[in-house]
């Protein structure tokens, strides 16, 4: 349920995993997280004394999964425009008296501040001071989609600023006496050249003063041929492959045996300008991924240019300068196991496709369908003993291999061959090369450095996870938007909780669906619990004639109470699609394998147990036991901010690995997949890249 969204009692909780949960959790929690001052609080004045330490954290594992399919992919109907969870843990956290947030942009990035720190000496940098409210700070850092390249940078579309239009000629840099061939065919590229190497402005801004400061001396090349870390850069480019990008954009011409200075100063630029290239797309991305869709609004980190340069050609040694570019890639710990799916499959050679099983009926154990000598090649099951071959009963062998599959793509273990086993079969029998790319593609959406811990919406999954360096501490099963109300792709900070929330109904539900309601009945809303609010007050719905009345000035709110579709908590990290993640009193929808449900909104399972573990975080040494939460429950509205800040990213991973390391892959229910692979031009099209062959001159 949405800031945009609502719609039915809880079932079984799933099996306890075998960690040390809360203990685990709240000790990590007291290194991780620097303590902040004791700040008084509304909600403790109400609370009848301090609690004590709860018991521990039980660690349940809901069930994953999904369910039906939907029909072919509708791009209209998505709102598509164009048609896992371990991290490594961040380097230790500097003590201060401010309370950790790992959102907060003043923190420098560790890699970046090392980076920074091997660059040649520069203009010093202006101190850091801290804006007014409301003051504008100009800022070096890419903004560009909070991230993501630009239009004209690794997209399709018009070009922007940073485009490959270039500006107007640099004036022609100053050499110094002890001038070469080679550093004064360096500064004209420089001078006046950069477009046909570095599309984007930024990176051009950064090669000329990197060239510059250094004089236009070499730094991929060396007397005659490369330099150690100009191969190193090359060999990195030849195997793009390996993280899921296509070595072609990082042609660079060989360099011909007795190089004249002109050609060495040429392929200097030439590795310089791919670098950074390979970089920010290997760290954020090859496209824009807010072009997809409105609901697809990630933030990624493109990498500073200026960095890239000092981390990788300024390198102490091809070691170092290895590690530098390995370094951008996404460090999660799910990316590097696509990865390692990846190599599996590429080394394999050609993919074994399965021809598609046609729809039909439900077959179940013991039905006969012409279907099951497919499902048996599908499965790699033969027919029982004395059987006779090409048989097409559904015998219990092929029935155990049909439940061995559903469980591991996430379904009902029934044994039912329905509409969703059979798209889940489809889909599993083709070739899964391209769901790995466009997936690792996707975990380059997330912010780079990884914090130490964070709540992660896997929404493909139906799963929440919180996350504490680099393993799930509490995990429990969520209800995400429905195709037509998407849950949005997207990171924010975790700020605070609400307890016995009212519901402000947002104008897209009271447009779309309580209009209709009123029109037909005006106390239809007010048997759910609904007030109608006109200049501040409550009226009587009965009074307006809503057949030839809209909605402008009435606002709908439904106060706190079990019948509140929010149900009795809500937990906040504000952002601009208004979505949050929520209790509900609609339990019974948690029984379902495929549960896309919401507004938007993100309801969650066992809301109270999330709660603890959310807070042994966020207000460690604290006590916010169960009990103790529950004592905030019922009456007004209240509110509990953490004092430990941490993300939440809501993502979209349709292929992951599982704990015994198999891939499984879930059902694309917003068509995302399918439309990153189109931009990736993955079995299509082309649809992005900055630099291609009319860019790659000798």
């Amino acid at each position: 349920m949405s800031g945009r969204g609502v719609t039915g009692k809880g079932e079984g909780r799933g099996a306890v995993r075998p960690r040390a949960g809360a203990a685990r959790l709240l000790t990590v929690a007291g290194l991780a997280f620097a303590a902040a001052g004791s700040s008084g609080l509304s909600v403790m004045a109400q609370e009848n004394g301090m609690a004590t330490m709860g018991s521990a954290i039980a660690i349940d594992r809901a069930g994953e999964g999904t369910g039906d399919s939907l029909p072919a992919f509708n791009s209209d109907a998505a709102g598509i425009l164009r048609s896992g969870e371990a991290a490594a843990a961040l380097p230790a956290i500097a003590a201060d008296d401010q309370p950790f947030d790992a959102t907060d942009p003043r923190r420098p990035s560790p890699a970046r501040s090392a980076a920074l720190a091997l660059q040649s000496p520069a203009a010093p940098l202006g101190a850091e001071v801290a804006a007014e409210p409301g003051a504008v700070v100009p800022s070096a850092a890419p903004t560009v989609g909070d991230g993501a390249p630009g239009l004209g940078e690794g997209t399709n579309g018009t070009a922007t600023e940073s485009g490959a239009a270039p500006g107007p000629a640099l004036a022609a840099p100053a050499v110094s006496a002890g001038e070469t061939a080679f550093s004064k065919r360096l500064a004209a590229i420089v001078a006046s050249e950069l477009a046909r190497f570095a599309a984007r402005s930024a990176d051009r801004e950064a090669l000329t003063a990197y060239y510059t400061a250094r004089n236009f001396q070499p730094a991929f090349t060396g007397e005659g041929g490369l330099a150690p870390i100009g191969q190193v850069a090359l060999d990195t480019f030849a195997v793009a492959g390996a993280e899921g990008l296509d070595p072609a954009d990082y042609a660079v011409p060989p360099l011909a045996a007795n190089a004249d200075a002109a050609q060495l100063a040429e392929t200097e630029m030439r590795l310089a300008a791919t670098t950074l290239l390979y970089a920010r797309h290997v760290q954020s991305g090859r496209f824009d991924p807010k072009t997809l869709s409105k609901d697809v609004d990630p933030s990624p980190t493109v990498p500073d240019s200026a960095a890239v340069l000092a981390r990788v050609a300024d390198a102490r040694d091809p070691q170092d300068a290895r590690a530098a570019l390995a370094s951008f890639a996404p460090q999660y710990d799910q990316y590097r196991l696509l990865k390692e799916q990846l190599a599996q499959l590429q080394a394999q050679g050609q993919v074994v496709s399965h021809a598609p099983i046609p729809p039909g009926p439900s077959l179940r154990p013991g039905e006969s369908d012409p279907r099951v000598p497919l499902l048996r090649a599908r499965l790699g099951v033969g027919v029982d003993a004395g059987a006779q071959e090409g048989d097409e009963f559904y015998d219990d062998r092929l029935v155990e291999a049909v439940r061995a599959f559903q469980r591991l793509a996430g379904q009902s273990v029934d044994g039912i061959v329905g509409r969703g086993t059979l798209a889940a079969l489809n889909d599993a029998g083709a070739d899964p090369i391209p769901d790995i790319i466009a997936n690792m593609e996707r975990w380059r959406w997330l912010p780079h450095e990884v914090a130490p811990a964070y709540v992660m919406v896997n929404i493909p999954e139906f799963m929440v996870r919180i996350v504490v360096d680099g393993s799930p501490v509490h995990e429990t099963r969520v209800v995400v938007g429905k195709p037509e109300t998407q849950t949005p792709i997207l990171s924010e900070s975790m700020q605070y909780a609400v307890f016995n929330p009212s519901w402000h109904v947002p104008p897209s539900i009271i447009r779309n669906e309580m209009l209709p309601k009123l029109r037909a009945d005006p106390y239809a809303l007010v048997r759910q619990g609904i007030d109608v609010v006109r200049n501040g007050r409550v009226i009587d719905p009965g009074t307006v004639d809503w057949r030839r009345a809209g909605t402008q000035g009435y606002s709908f709110r439904q106060e706190p109470g079990e019948r509140n579709a929010l149900g009795r908590m809500k937990f906040m990290f504000p952002n601009k699609h208004s979505v949050y993640l929520h209790d509900t009193p609609s339990r019974a929808l948690f029984a379902r394998d495929r549960r896309a449900f919401s507004h938007g909104c993100v309801r969650v399972h066992e809301p109270m147990e999330f709660a603890e573990a959310l807070f042994a975080l966020g207000r460690p040494g604290e006590g916010w036991s169960q009990q103790r939460l529950s004592r905030l429950l019922g009456g007004d509205e209240k509110s509990l901010p953490l004092k430990n800040k941490f993300p939440v990213h809501l993502v979209y991973f349709t292929s992951f690995v599982d704990g015994n390391g198999r891939l499984v892959t879930r059902e694309d229910l917003y068509g995302t997949n399918a439309a990153t692979k189109s931009a990736l031009g993955i079995g299509g099209a082309r649809q992005f890249a900055d630099r291609r062959a009319d860019t790659v001159r000798r």
